[in-house]
């Protein structure tokens, strides 16, 4: 509690009501692993038959940005109209009566009505989106001869562990959430948080790579989406750093702002998550610009 917002109480899951969501959600993603897979097999591989057409697939990372960022925008503003109750805390999200006293965090959100059903939705649907990304940028960088040195490939595998446990991080916060079982909660909010600090870190790098490359060669390269990937790059590491301090340290942030509050700590962890989802987006273009000019040579 900051400043005087009142929380909904915090769960605490015994281990076997632990192990049933465990079980659901592992069987949920080996799943989803499995589809992500088969829809962006590479052409001549034995699962191509179930390939969708780069036109259409190569649009998962813009989608997941859109999905994401409407999901936070729709359920922050239904946030005030909410008077659902659990267990009998009236949703304390209220943010047009008192901004900095109120949550309007994902983990308090999901909680009540309406917007546990958006957020489960929208952000399991970005996770698999998230997925996809992972193993569209995985089968593009990897067969590229510019990739071909030991060190490119380790960030290339790197990036794709991060984007994967972004992906399974942001089901397993939705799986394990913070009224079902706070502390599990907690610890799989740090992958989250790492994956999102770092996964545009490691990720932009290759996008850089690959042009510089493609110009080399002559080829066209998305000048839009390189300028965004570096600016929402760039962004979504400040936040970071940002929310880190706020959240933990309490150093640069406590000399800017008096007070640290809910509404402060929410706004925060929104403009990363949208960071993070708008560098997500970029690779729609650079994907889809390279693409489209290969075909056309």
């Amino acid at each position: 509690m900051l400043g005087g917002a009142v929380l909904p109480p915090a769960g605490d899951a015994t281990p076997e009501q632990e192990m049933v969501r465990w079980i659901l959600l592992i069987a949920a993603s080996l799943i989803a692993l499995g589809v992500g897979y088969a829809i962006t097999a590479p052409i001549g591989s034995k699962f191509s038959k179930y390939r969708i057409s780069s036109s259409r697939i190569l649009l998962a990372p813009r989608l997941g940005m859109i999905i994401g960022i409407s999901t936070i925008l729709i359920s922050v503003l239904s946030a005030p109209f909410s008077n659902d109750v659990y267990e009998g805390i009236i949703c304390p999200c209220n943010w047009t009566e008192d901004f900095h006293n109120q949550y309007t965090t994902m983990s308090i959100l999901v909680a009540y009505s309406p917007m546990k059903y958006i957020i489960w939705i929208g952000f399991n649907a970005v996770a698999f989106l998230a997925m996809i990304t992972g193993f569209l940028g995985f089968n593009r960088w990897w067969k590229d001869p510019e990739f071909s040195s030991l060190g490119k490939r380790i960030v290339l595998v790197i990036w794709l562990i991060l984007t994967f446990t972004l992906a399974f991080s942001i089901s397993a916060d939705l799986m394990f959430s913070r009224h079902f079982d706070r502390p599990l909660h907690i610890l799989l909010g740090y992958f989250f948080f790492v994956s999102t600090a770092l996964g545009a870190l490691f990720g932009h790098p290759l996008i850089h790579w690959e042009s510089k490359a493609r110009r080399q060669r002559g080829q066209t390269v998305s000048e839009v989406g390189i300028k965004w990937s570096f600016f929402a790059m760039l962004t979504c590491f400040l936040l970071s750093l940002w929310y880190l301090d706020m959240y933990e340290l309490q150093i640069v942030s406590a000399m800017i702002i008096e007070n640290r509050t809910e509404g402060l700590l929410a706004i925060s962890e929104h403009l990363l998550i949208i960071a993070q989802l708008a560098w997500l987006g970029s690779l729609s273009t650079v994907f889809l610009a390279t693409h489209q000019s290969d075909e056309e040579e």
